[in-house]
């Protein structure tokens, strides 16, 4: 797997959420993203839904700015 696309779509996926984007529609994505078998999307989306459960958005905001 190319770590380089799983942080892209982390750091995407980070973001969605602080724009304030419902977590189901992630969840959505990664179905779609695992029809098309891109499971470097899944896993970088997967990644951020998990790290992220028990944050805040400030906190989320200050993963993104210290990466």
């Amino acid at each position: 797997m190319n770590k380089d696309i799983i942080n892209e779509f982390y750091n995407l996926a980070l973001i969605d959420l602080v724009n304030g984007r419902p977590r189901h529609e992630l969840y959505e994505a990664i179905e779609i993203y695992e029809e098309s078998e891109d499971y470097e999307a899944c896993a970088g989306i997967l990644k951020a839904l998990h790290e992220s459960e028990y944050m805040t958005i400030k906190e989320i905001k200050k993963k993104l700015t210290d990466d």
